[in-house]
């Protein structure tokens, strides 16, 4: 979750020491710059290609257009970058997915079009060299009618829409949905299609909320991988510093401020901290004096400790800035997960009694941590009282009612339309409920060693669950260890949108389960063809 922000585009800048926006956006025209994605599922599916890197480039987009005449003009924005947001004047949210419909419609001569080609998404950018593109916010647009008019995320995995996989260019490959980490849609994508809310996202696979915060790294190879780890993926502390120094302006970086210019019509949304954790799970001499020392300096209850207070120190770093609504999102169970699955964690010789011990100190890790995160909410709340508005999403209850089959409005029961893949591990205390397995088994690089399209989507056939009938499975709870499904993200969204509804910072209406239970069965067999 590096974030080289939705900024590094079509050509990739190298660290966030190099993300001095103002040094690349004074350009005197913007234009709109659309990314596609196959709708074809099929073994003839183009979408490997589209998602492999070139020369640093994105193959798998076109400039929108006036028009489908052949000489049609690219489509010229008119407005200016505001804090790290271009901001549109004339244009509306249609007319920007109808001329990008156009371009994707006409193709062009080295890149012809495809019927099954539909809109991904869209930014702003000055040409094919800038490496540096913006969210698009509306003048005429319904988010207008809400008090919150752009949101700015800082995340990981669970957020990241491609920033890890424009830097690295490989991580993580095809079959994960154009550097999403899941095989579609995020609840990013989701919410901003919805609601027509653009998210400046600074979100990387991998991301901590600080680099320093390692444990028992005493040996010269494990020193290198935490090291190689934090270069590449970073941390969300040193995220929040490069928008705030970098991205503040009210004139397309002619200047730079020295605070936000729309406080008011800004959420800063944080998710963070489960990395912070979880790689203490990926070797067996990290996992146990993690969990069996827990008052060593970098133990369980240090560690819990340390990442709430990094996260409630970024938070005040935004407000000294002027940041005035906020919105924090705590973890879901780590019990119930395939982390439980996959971490190495042998403390006994019973297979069973391991992963059932674990679970349940995983699902207690992640309770400290939530607990711990809205007692220091509540407190810094109270410290500055009218003058922020801090918000936090239980993501934890919503993802068990989700898991349970509860209504998360009323608690009564609600079929979510999930087809689980239970493991044989059920979660400890919790009758009927089990650790949940995932779908795919491909790893994160694998397919790379296919050479062809169809070898590339075999590849991900052959390594994905199946239906009884042989069908993928395109509605499990996880798609990998520990990333949901583009089905579950959705209900993710449904979750997200409910609360800014509720809090009143969106003029949303997102309607009833069993609606948005549709919505989201509708985007995931539709591929990409229903863009809203």
């Amino acid at each position: 979750m590096l974030n080289m922000p939705s900024i590094v585009a079509k050509s990739t800048c190298v660290f966030a020491a190099c993300l001095s926006a103002q040094t690349f956006a004074q350009a005197k025209d913007y234009y709109i710059v659309c990314y596609y994605s196959d709708s074809d599922v099929s073994l003839a599916s183009k979408n490997s290609e589209l998602m492999t890197h070139k020369f640093g480039v994105n193959p798998n987009y076109f400039w929108a257009k006036d028009s489908r005449a052949f000489y049609a003009k690219s489509t010229k924005l008119t407005g200016k970058i505001i804090d790290g947001f271009f901001v549109e004047n004339s244009l509306n949210y249609e007319n920007v997915i109808d001329n990008c419909n156009n371009a994707i419609a006409k193709g062009t001569f080295l890149k012809p079009a495809k019927e099954s080609f539909v809109l991904l998404d869209f930014k702003a950018a000055e040409s094919d060299f800038s490496g540096y593109e913006y969210p698009i916010r509306f003048e005429k647009a319904k988010s207008e009618q809400s008090k919150i008019k752009q949101i700015v995320l800082f995340g990981d995995s669970l957020s990241d829409t491609g920033n890890l996989k424009r830097w690295t260019k490989v991580m993580p490959y095809f079959p994960f949905w154009y550097g999403r980490f899941t095989d579609g849609l995020i609840w990013v994508d989701y919410l901003s299609r919805r609601t027509e809310v653009p998210v400046l996202n600074f979100s990387y696979g991998g991301a901590k909320t600080d680099g320093k915060n390692e444990y028992y790294v005493s040996t010269i190879p494990d020193t290198i991988k935490a090291v190689g780890r934090n270069l590449v993926t970073g941390n969300s502390a040193d995220y929040i510093k490069t928008y705030l120094e970098k991205y503040l302006t009210s004139d397309s970086y002619l200047s730079t401020n020295k605070a936000l210019a729309n406080p008011d019509e800004t959420l800063f949304m944080i998710w963070i901290g489960a990395n912070d954790y979880i790689e203490k799970f990926e070797n067996k001499n990290l996992t146990k004096p993690f969990l069996d020392d827990p008052e060593h300096p970098s133990g369980i209850n240090h560690a819990y400790k340390k990442t709430i207070s990094n996260i409630i120190d970024q938070i005040k770093l935004i407000y000294a800035k002027g940041g005035k609504h906020f919105l924090i999102l705590n973890l879901p169970d780590l019990g119930k997960s395939p982390i439980v699955l996959t971490s190495e964690y042998s403390k006994h010789e019973d297979d069973m009694k391991n992963r059932l011990e674990l679970s349940a100190r995983l699902s207690d890790l992640t309770k400290r941590h939530n607990e711990l995160l809205k007692e220091s909410i509540i407190v810094l709340q109270n410290s500055l009282a009218d003058k922020i508005d801090i918000n936090l999403i239980d993501i934890d209850e919503n993802f068990s009612d989700l898991l349970s089959n509860v209504n998360i409005n009323d608690k009564s029961f609600f079929d979510y339309g999930f087809r689980k893949i239970n493991s044989k591990y059920p979660v400890p205390n919790k009758s009927g409920l089990y650790v949940q397995d995932f779908c795919y088994y491909g790893g994160y690089i694998n397919a790379i060693f296919t050479e062809t399209n169809e070898e590339a989507n075999q590849f991900a056939v052959n390594n994905s669950c199946k239906n009884p009938d042989g069908s993928l499975n395109k509605y499990s709870v996880f798609y990998n260890s520990p990333h949901p499904t583009s089905y579950a993200h959705c209900w993710l969204s449904y979750s997200i949108e409910k609360a800014l509804e509720k809090k009143g910072l969106l003029a949303t209406d997102v309607g009833s389960l069993s609606a948005f239970k549709n919505y989201c069965i509708e985007q995931i067999e539709s591929n990409g063809k229903t863009f809203r």
